[in-house]
């Protein structure tokens, strides 16, 4: 007698067999934290500020006319470097920092002369900075070796680290060569030079940054998030000493984001004073003195006292935990917690919260054989409440009288995999076909996303 493949109506089970019938499942909420997980560290060292001169630095930015393309589906590449760097501008002015600004094609169309010192380093006039900034506007040419050259001019007689940033959506249009600018300052001997380029738009292994790869180590902005991470990453770049600590402040934050904002009170007869905002692995030069700080996270992660002695070097470190729960459905999916290593610290189900050690990680969410998602960089901060939601996937078991391989086929009959039958297993969504043997062969079967169980089974045809 044959067999006819019929698709039964879709039904709930769990993980194991014979589980109940719910229609699906309430994620459950998460526990309250005790102070427990919530302890911060000080840590005291030796400080390290009379040594070094600060880094001096000059942007080399791009206002050339393919800025005014998109970077992404609504704002353009000029929109986003404006934005960026208004912001960081600001701070580094704050921070008495000593940083110049070149710009090149922004004021006349098909002039490769256009390239001009906007504000040298060290600019203590704030309107002047903003207001160039503002002005910026997408038009000209992209004279990158002659820029370059005038930044290097601005550099070459300061004795401590010379540092260029150089943020371009494109190849030198002008002619110039900057490796032979670079290797003219080599020539006369101008030391402790080094410079970061960027392409805006760009991946990082793009052809249209090969003649710059000379110049020193080289960033990809495909998206505005990489942008502003590559600015970052240079900035934290340049900030670091040869043994990896920040030159000239005495106290640093250990965040599980180390871009967060940390507010400073000065304590004074038990109240706290507030004194100023920094970045958290920027740090900040004080006064010995008692303070407090809280770190801008979410929940706020407070230190109600600390003390900073003389020629002490203070760093706060966040530590604690935060809860983690990833929401799918009766615990199907596997997670794994990996460190910077790509080492597993901890492993747990999903659809139950759990206590994880605040730091940055990437989060790996299986349902073997078929579906892996990873959540990069992702941020755990102590108290935080942290979920992540499992879509575009749906849930499939295959009933049959026993337990038997069966082969998963996509939509073009690429074979997916093979699972049993009576476990359930996770697909992502889409068209699929479910093969057991040429008496049992389901094609066409569309996996939804939803959080309950579909059915198939193969029926025995009705005479």
């Amino acid at each position: 007698m044959s067999l006819l493949p019929l698709l039964l109506m879709s039904g709930i089970l769990s993980k194991a067999l014979g589980a109940d019938t719910a229609t699906g499942s309430q994620a459950p909420r998460f526990e309250i934290l005790s102070m427990k997980e919530l302890e911060g560290e000080i840590e005291y060292a030796e400080e390290r500020l009379d040594q070094a001169l600060k880094p001096k630095v000059v942007i080399l930015l791009d206002s050339s006319g393919s800025m005014g393309q998109l970077l992404d589906k609504q704002k353009s590449k000029m929109y986003y470097a404006k934005k960026l760097f208004g912001e960081y501008l600001r701070y580094q002015w704050r921070e008495k920092a000593d940083v110049g600004l070149v710009v090149y094609g922004g004021r006349r169309k098909q002039d490769c002369s256009d390239t001009y010192l906007a504000f040298p380093a060290g600019e203590r006039n704030l309107g002047k900075i903003e207001t160039t900034i503002k002005r910026l506007s997408p038009i000209g040419m992209t004279p990158i070796a002659d820029s370059l050259e005038i930044a290097i001019n601005q550099l070459k007689n300061y004795p401590g680290p010379k540092r260029i940033m150089i943020f371009t959506d494109g190849e030198e249009t002008c002619g110039g060569d900057s490796c032979k600018t670079l290797e003219k300052a080599i020539q006369e001997k101008i030391v402790d030079l080094e410079m970061f380029v960027t392409g805006i738009g760009l991946d990082e292994k793009s052809k249209d940054l090969d003649k710059l790869r000379c110049l020193g180590k080289t960033f990809g902005a495909k998206t505005p998030e990489k942008l502003s991470q590559a600015l970052y990453d240079i900035n934290n770049s340049i900030g670091m000493s040869k043994d990896g600590s920040r030159t000239g402040n005495n106290l640093v934050v250990e965040s599980p984001d180390p871009k967060a904002i940390v507010r400073l009170y000065e304590l004074k007869d038990g109240k706290g004073v507030y004194v100023r905002d920094f970045m958290a692995s920027y740090g900040i030069k004080v006064p010995p003195g008692k303070y407090s700080a809280e770190v801008m996270l979410d929940p706020v992660y407070t230190f109600k006292a600390f003390t900073i002695p003389p020629k002490k070097k203070v760093t706060l470190k966040v530590s604690g935990k935060g809860m983690v729960l990833v929401n799918f459905y009766k615990g199907l999916l596997d997670v794994e917690v990996l460190n910077r290593d790509k080492k597993v610290v901890q492993t747990f189900p999903s659809d139950e919260p759990a206590l994880v050690k605040s730091g940055t990680y990437d989060i790996r969410i299986a349902g073997d054989p078929f579906f892996e998602q990873t959540e990069r960089k992702f941020k755990i901060v102590p108290g935080g409440k942290h979920e992540i939601n499992i879509e575009g996937v749906g849930i499939v078991q295959f009933s049959h009288p026993s337990n038997v391989g069966i082969h998963v086929y996509s939509a073009n009959d690429k074979e997916v995999g093979a699972y049993l039958t009576n476990f359930p297993f996770v697909l992502r969504t889409g068209s699929y076909r479910f093969f057991l043997s040429d008496e049992c062969d389901l094609p066409g079967i569309t996996v939804r996303n939803e959080k309950q169980i579909q059915v198939l089974q193969c029926l025995k045809k009705k005479k």
